[in-house]
């Protein structure tokens, strides 16, 4: 059984609150309307001109439904220095009414530290997307005893982000939304600070995923 728990997977717990979805489609199997609909089954604003640019464009070509996991592998990064790679990538595609989402995680370890990147397409899903990143921006700031947490700012263009750190248990992770999109995690046990999760991710190929 693997030791990290999935960051993402407690966005879950919001599909309650977005209600029965249904997909409006016309003769060619897209949206008739594409951004009523997408608004509709993704339960986001009625008023299109809310939605950030990058949704905007996306819903007005008709790219809606998130990429296989298999596409996702290959912004994993292939090696990270000193870790060695467990298995191969794994990933899940998720369809729940008119709601869809893609999953794609890579473990890596070395000696007693298990270090786990992942990442997540929530174009199906941009309610889900808004959850998991309702606490990426660098004026949050949280700390108790035993976790600290706070946004920052990775110098990406289209990425924001999360970090933090469980005092006791020594791990640490980092939570990006790239894309208005995409949520990228890197997690690793056995550390005091974020970072080797940072570095990590500086190493994915942010740009690229934020421009799709």
């Amino acid at each position: 059984m693997k030791a990290l728990p999935t960051l993402a997977s407690w966005v879950l717990l919001l599909f309650p609150l977005l209600g029965g979805c249904s997909e409006v489609r016309n003769g060619h199997g897209a949206p008739a309307d594409a951004l009523t609909a997408s608004l509709r089954v993704n339960g986001l604003a009625a008023d299109a001109s809310l939605l950030a640019p990058e949704r905007r464009r996306r819903i007005q070509r008709g790219d809606t439904a998130s990429l296989p996991s298999q596409a996702l592998a290959q912004y994993l990064p292939a090696a990270v220095a000193g870790f060695v790679s467990e298995g191969q990538p794994q990933g899940d595609l998720v369809r729940i009414g008119g709601i869809n989402y893609s999953t794609c995680e890579q473990y890596y370890r070395r000696g007693s530290q298990q270090l786990k990147v992942q990442v997540v397409d929530y174009n199906g899903a941009m309610a889900l997307y808004d959850g998991a990143t309702a606490l990426m921006s660098t004026e949050f700031l949280q700390e108790s005893d035993e976790q600290f947490t706070r946004g920052f700012d990775l110098g990406v263009p289209g990425v924001r982000g999360f970090e933090t750190v469980q005092k006791m248990e020594r791990r640490a992770s980092v939570a990006l939304g790239v894309g208005e999109r995409f949520f990228v995690s890197v997690e690793s046990t056995g550390q005091e600070d974020t970072k080797l999760v940072k570095d990590v991710a500086r190493t994915l190929d942010l740009r690229a995923l934020a421009a799709l």
